[in-house]
């Protein structure tokens, strides 16, 4: 058996299980994928270093509830950027248990190589659909977002 063809039958197999899951998932995986390699960073990275870039020393807890994310992750994901020496954590002068957020000079240049990045990934994945397509894409998904928000 040839792998294009397993492939094709474990696509086929997944379709069957989850017809509208299946195609959402990967689509979903392949633009992830193809963000990092455009843009050269993570979504979640580039998410994060976009708020902060436009919200300096918003706290991590109004980013979490910004993407609907467990704090538990934004703070992981904020430890790592840290690390990475892209932002500053430090706690709010006025209540000790908030920790905020801001760009680092290093931070802002990738935010900004990276965004210039992402627009021209963004005007590449919108040229496969005319403006009409897109509109109704993003309102098919907005109604499947709906219908799955607790």
């Amino acid at each position: 058996m040839n792998g294009t063809g397993e492939r094709d039958r474990l696509r086929e197999a997944a379709e069957e299980v989850s017809p509208v899951l299946g195609p959402v998932a990967l689509v979903f995986k392949r633009m992830l994928g193809a963000f990092e390699r455009d843009v050269g960073i993570s979504p979640p990275k580039y998410f994060m270093l976009h708020v902060v870039a436009r919200e300096e020393g918003v706290s991590q807890g109004d980013v979490g509830r910004v993407f609907g994310v467990d704090p538990s992750r934004i703070t992981r994901l904020a430890k790592v950027l840290e690390g990475e020496g892209l932002i500053e954590r430090y706690r709010d002068v006025g209540d000790n248990r908030v920790v905020r957020l801001r760009l680092t000079p290093e931070g802002r240049r990738v935010f900004e190589e990276a965004a210039g990045r992402r627009e021209d990934f963004e005007r590449r994945v919108a040229r496969a659909l005319d403006e009409e397509e897109l509109e109704e894409l993003r309102r098919m998904l907005g109604a499947l977002a709906g219908v799955l928000e607790g």
